[in-house]
């Protein structure tokens, strides 16, 4: 799969996964013409934050794919201030006529968050990595991350709850002395086993928990027959990408991330 056909296929699966792991109060829409391309926008009003990781006010391009204009764009903004959202993002990937994309967000207002990567990391499903932890790594059944929700403030992110029980979710979590300490979440989408939703509580970090949930996310895709393996992560987390780097992971292409504010 090349860089342009998986930024496609990674912002399908993420109109899937807000469906599943957002509020129940979001709004999406889903484009495939023009003038607004392949877009997709998720309007979260309850999710609204400074950070771009934390904002799901977004919407997600490929290039200037499928038509595209600067009036699409314009358009794309719209749709915030009529939701009455003051902050959002547009996450731009891969596409066809990249440099007309960019030029068609600053434009409309909005303006490139330069000192942060957003870097999405591939690999092909051929090998498990080995990974050593004293601690208990396992799978969860969905009633099991029900019953540990309580318990998970430090080690679980809200959406690794929220999916609990959804098809194409695969939960595990590392336990020390049956005190879970880490989580991961492996979701498959079309050919992808996406590894995601991956939190370690601070005192139990540097004891390999992370790659531990890795390898076993990796052993689950396999098994369940995906072509490629997809994660993500920033810049200003090295230890996450130094545990996705040593798992065989390497990066496919960057998200462009821009900052808008409603007018």
């Amino acid at each position: 799969m090349d860089n342009e056909a998986l930024a496609l296929a990674m912002v399908r699966l993420a109109a899937w996964m807000d469906t599943r792991c957002r509020p129940s109060a979001i709004t999406q829409h889903r484009f495939d013409g023009p003038p607004f391309g392949t877009a997709y926008v998720c309007i979260s009003p309850s999710e609204e934050s400074p950070f771009a990781s934390a904002n799901h006010n977004r919407m997600h391009l490929c290039g200037a794919a499928k038509g595209l204009t600067a009036e699409g764009v314009a358009g794309l903004t719209r749709l915030f201030t009529e939701a009455g959202v003051s902050r959002f993002f547009a996450w731009l990937s891969p596409g066809s006529d990249q440099a007309a994309a960019r030029d068609w967000l600053e434009s409309a207002g909005l303006s490139r968050i330069s000192y942060i990567q957003y870097l999405t990391l591939a690999r092909d499903p051929d090998e498990v990595p080995a990974a050593a932890t004293s601690l208990e790594v396992r799978e969860l059944a969905p009633g099991e991350v029900a019953s540990l929700a309580g318990h998970t403030a430090e080690v679980a992110w809200p959406e690794y709850l929220n999916s609990a029980g959804t098809p194409g979710f695969f939960h595990f979590m590392a336990f020390d002395h049956n005190e879970p300490v880490a989580s991961a979440a492996l979701c498959t989408f079309e050919a992808i086993g996406y590894l995601c939703m991956a939190l370690t509580a601070e005192h139990a970090r540097g004891r390999g928990a992370q790659q531990a949930l890795i390898s076993r996310r990796i052993e689950k895709a396999r098994a369940l027959g995906c072509r490629v393996l997809v994660s993500e992560t920033l810049s200003i987390t090295p230890i996450s990408l130094s545990n996705l780097q040593k798992a065989g992971f390497r990066p496919a292409y960057e998200k462009e991330v821009y900052s808008g504010q409603a007018s």
